[in-house]
């Protein structure tokens, strides 16, 4: 199997396998709150997202009660035990002067309904 920048399978239907399983005994509103891919290719985080939404719009299709989507992260962060060499971020940060980059993911993830 692929694996992500932090060692994890990258498997973008986790999120809806996880989501079909949580919707079969929570009855109420799901938010999902976090998914995302540590990867340095930013055209590897479009696939990702886009194989994710996918996947979320059917699970809409099915009727589950999805009423959000969050991707992790904004920015390339801190991860605590590993530093700012992993990146999940949608928007890269220069940490010499804190610039911001805006990646392609970004703008994929926004024109996305």
């Amino acid at each position: 199997a692929r694996r992500t920048m932090m060692g994890y399978e990258d498997y973008p239907a986790a999120i809806v396998n996880v989501t079909r399983k949580v919707a079969e005994d929570f009855k109420g509103e799901i938010i999902i709150t976090e998914n995302g891919i540590c990867t340095a290719d930013d055209k590897r985080r479009i696939e990702f997202i886009d194989e994710a939404l996918t996947g979320i719009r059917a699970c809409i299709a099915e009727g589950l009660p999805i009423k959000g989507y969050c991707y992790w992260s904004l920015l390339d962060n801190f991860e605590w035990q590993l530093g700012f060499d992993k990146t999940f971020g949608l928007i890269a940060v220069d940490r010499t002067t804190q610039t911001r980059y805006p990646k392609e993911s970004l703008a994929f993830l926004g024109s996305q309904r």
